[in-house]
């Protein structure tokens, strides 16, 4: 694929959900044509976080495409409906397509053909791939990874479709590592990660980068539960976050359950 060859014509209008505190750490969503990485450890909402941004796309009209590697489709449909989101309602509807990639059997000009394929045929303004690490087993090298990933999304980003690309570091706590960088091909950086108070292990997430914009420089809880995604006040208790050594001054009223 070569980006460069395909262009259109879109308007870059704001692409929000109904979080109020997930799109103002956003700057107030994000734009339109736009890529989206999102970075953590195993565990901590990364799918489920994308799809989060899937179902408030399709609840607007759209249709969405999502790429599985790592995850068999039936199992990530039934955790999604713990969150309240129906993965299989939406595919019966025609608004998501959903294809389960082995990438040992894919090539990735293959799966650029499918991507084009939902994008100009299906007309799916949101597309998925989680993750790249299973993106990254079809490649024969690191440099090979980072060229087909660029082309892919600048070609996304040329016909008005929002893409969301998860990847898993290495590690849980404290010093995590990404397999392969490509923070700099994406517009939009979010990261997740864990942080550990008062004997229970929860979970954090900020906006580190955002190319189209202003955004929020605040690191918030955010937890998972029968009710959705739900972000916290900023942690202004904690410091350290970032390095993964945090300290803890005062009750941390800004807790979630403390709120709640």
């Amino acid at each position: 694929m070569i980006s460069a060859e395909h262009r259109s014509s879109f308007e870059r209008d704001k692409v929000t959900t109904e979080i109020t505190e997930l799109d103002a750490l956003t700057g107030g969503g994000l734009e339109r044509g736009s890529s989206v990485l999102i970075l953590g450890p195993a565990g901590t909402g990364k799918s489920l976080l994308v799809l989060t941004f899937v179902a408030a796309a399709v609840k607007k009209g759209e249709k969405a495409a999502l790429f599985v590697f790592d995850e068999e489709v039936g199992l990530l449909a039934e955790r999604a409906r713990g969150l309240g989101i129906d993965i299989i309602a939406m595919m019966d509807a025609g608004a998501l397509q959903v294809e389960q990639i082995d990438a040992a059997e894919l090539t990735p000009g293959e799966l650029s053909a499918r991507v084009r394929k939902c994008v100009e045929e299906n007309g799916a303004r949101t597309v998925v791939v989680d993750s790249l690490n299973g993106y990254q087993a079809a490649m024969p090298g690191e440099n090979a990874l980072v060229l087909h990933m660029h082309e892919l999304l600048q070609y996304l980003n040329r016909q008005g479709a929002t893409t969301f690309v998860t990847i898993a570091q290495h590690g849980l706590v404290g010093d995590t590592r990404t397999p392969v960088d490509v923070t700099y091909l994406a517009d939009t950086v979010i990261l997740l990660r864990y942080f550990e108070t008062r004997g229970r292990l929860r979970r954090a997430i900020s906006v580190v980068k955002k190319r189209t914009g202003a955004h929020e420089d605040t690191i918030r809880e955010y937890s998972i539960g029968a009710d959705g995604v739900r972000i916290g006040e900023a942690l202004v208790s904690f410091q350290g976050m970032a390095r993964g050594v945090r300290s803890l001054f005062g009750d941390a009223p800004e807790l979630i359950e403390e709120r709640h």
